[in-house]
């Protein structure tokens, strides 16, 4: 019961589908009559059996009406694949009733009479019209079907009873007679989005519910219905304000890479890793998580989409790393997604799930410009930048995300629109001087981080990425690395400018400098 001034809560049914319920911001208010509308194959009668046996499941009562002379025998054998079906609950808690044949013969009022008198015997909670469209056909007048729509849900909503009605309208049929007396409309339908043919589930209608009205992604199963919500489901985390003034901060553990970013990467940062092919980014991203593992006991995650784990794992031997005892024992996890197989809504909430599971402290994306090579539009590719950095944030992570460029071209992203999402952009190029291929890698941008600017000559080779900090370059806003045995010496601050000046050579006597 709501307290004195608050406003009443309405009662919610969960579906049972995987992100429906975050769409509708806590589930399907109880008692409402939905029309799910959609062309045949949309997928409208799985996404309703599936939410029937959920709800059977736990302690409701289903009555499922087909209206297409379909063999109860015939629903139940394409049903049972369905890890969701369950023999034991038919009869007993759902029960399949045919109308088809008292719609023929005998019209609407019969049908009627029919289906309270299975509501008076069986006393159910949920009931499906499957399909509903039949009615259109059999009724003499618009207006003889608007009044047996609304005597029909009359008498279900006096029954408590949540309702969907399944049928083949098109949004050019929403000022179908049945809409005004029903709560809800469900689309579904099939087109291409971001560059993939993808089903897409759209709430339009909804009363007393704040619901997402996007056109969501979603797939069939042997689960049943998986749709996915990223949007909904990603949202930002608020931090307190006194957890955001105490930034904690993560050290790569890459060679000398550290001493260009200054007291280090603030957990809840995603990077960018820019560069053309072949200059270092994949194998970045595996030291940063393979160090992190070794060297500070961090989790890590390392989605690929283009190297399988076996050749990840061979490139680490290669290199030296013990990156299969890190694997073997659960500090560190692949994720091999193949290119043709990316569906970018349902791969960026897979990720969550590893990232959630895993605990990681570090993640790599490999890369993100393959990740989103279908999508040709700016807004959406920042909308998926934005959910993937929401993930590394959220877990108080620290992402690596891969990003190929053109050869030969000024930009610093596939896409140029990452950057301005993101937190940080490291840049890896490769420069030819004389007949040797020189490497270097430059911090462009890490926020709310005092890094070192400029160039910076990079090496690879047995044991990883070697980075050579240039000392002329801006370090001073570094804090210098102290000595270690046997590691590196501390950086070395920038020459003064009256340093500068002496150390300049001067002119030979009597010859003016060109």
């Amino acid at each position: 019961m709501s307290e004195p001034g608050e406003h009443p809560v309405i009662p919610r049914l969960e579906t049972g589908i995987p992100n429906l319920d975050a769409i509708f911001h806590g589930g399907l208010p109880r008692g409402s009559v939905t029309v799910l509308a959609g062309p045949p194959g949309s997928g409208k009668t799985t996404l309703t059996q599936q939410i029937c046996f959920h709800h059977a499941a736990h302690g409701g009562r289903v009555l499922y009406f087909n209206t297409l002379s379909e063999p109860t025998a015939k629903t139940l054998l394409y049903l049972r694949p369905f890890t969701f079906f369950e023999p034991k609950l038919l009869e007993e808690r759902i029960r399949f009733i045919d109308l088809g044949v008292i719609l023929r013969t005998k019209g609407l009022e019969p049908t009627a009479s029919l289906v309270m008198e299975h509501l008076k015997q069986f006393k159910p909670s949920m009931v499906v019209l499957d399909s509903y469209k039949v009615f259109d056909d059999l009724a003499s007048s618009a207006e003889e079907l608007r009044k047996f729509t609304y005597e029909l849900t009359v008498r279900l909503m006096a029954w408590e009873c949540t309702t969907f009605l399944l049928g083949e309208y098109s949004a050019d049929q929403f000022e179908h007679p049945a809409y005004s007396a029903i709560d809800g409309i469900i689309t579904l339908k099939q087109r291409e989005l971001s560059g993939e043919q993808q089903r897409l589930l759209q709430v339009i209608k909804m009363r007393g519910t704040s619901h997402s009205r996007d056109e969501h992604p979603f797939v069939v199963t042997t689960s049943g219905i998986d749709v996915y919500a990223p949007g909904v489901t990603l949202r930002r985390k608020r931090l307190n304000a006194q957890r955001s003034q105490l930034v904690s901060r993560l050290k790569t553990g890459v060679s000398r890479l550290d001493e260009l970013l200054g007291d280090g990467i603030p957990h809840g940062s995603s990077v960018i890793i820019s560069g053309v092919a072949g200059s270092g980014k994949t194998l970045l991203g595996l030291e940063f998580v393979y160090r992190g593992a070794r060297d500070f006991g961090e989790k890590g995650i390392f989605f690929s989409f283009e190297e399988t784990e076996e050749r990840l794992r061979a490139t680490a031997r290669g290199l030296g790393w013990e990156l299969d005892r890190e694997i073997d024992q659960g500090r560190v996890r692949i994720v091999f997604i193949p290119q043709p197989d990316i569906l970018v809504d349902r791969h960026i909430l897979e990720m969550q799930r590893h990232v959630e599971s895993l605990g990681a402290r570090r993640v790599v994306v490999d890369s993100m410009s393959v990740f989103l090579h279908k999508i040709e539009d700016k807004r959406i590719v920042r909308d998926k930048v934005f959910w993937l950095a929401n993930i590394v944030q959220n877990h108080e992570a620290v992402g690596f995300f891969t990003n190929d460029i053109p050869s030969g071209s000024a930009q610093h992203t596939r896409f140029s629109v990452e950057e301005t999402v993101m937190d940080g952009l490291i840049l890896l190029s490769m420069e030819q001087d004389g007949l040797k291929r020189q490497r270097y890698l430059e911090v462009n941008k890490l926020r709310n981080t005092g890094h070192a600017q400029g160039k910076h000559l990079m090496a690879i080779g047995y044991g990883g990425l070697r980075v050579f900090p240039r000392v002329d370059e801006g370090l001073s806003q570094v804090e210098p690395v102290p000595r270690r045995p046997g590691g590196a010496p501390e950086a070395v601050p920038p020459p003064s400018t009256e340093a500068k000046k002496k150390r300049r050579p001067s002119s030979p006597k009597g010859k003016r400098r060109k």
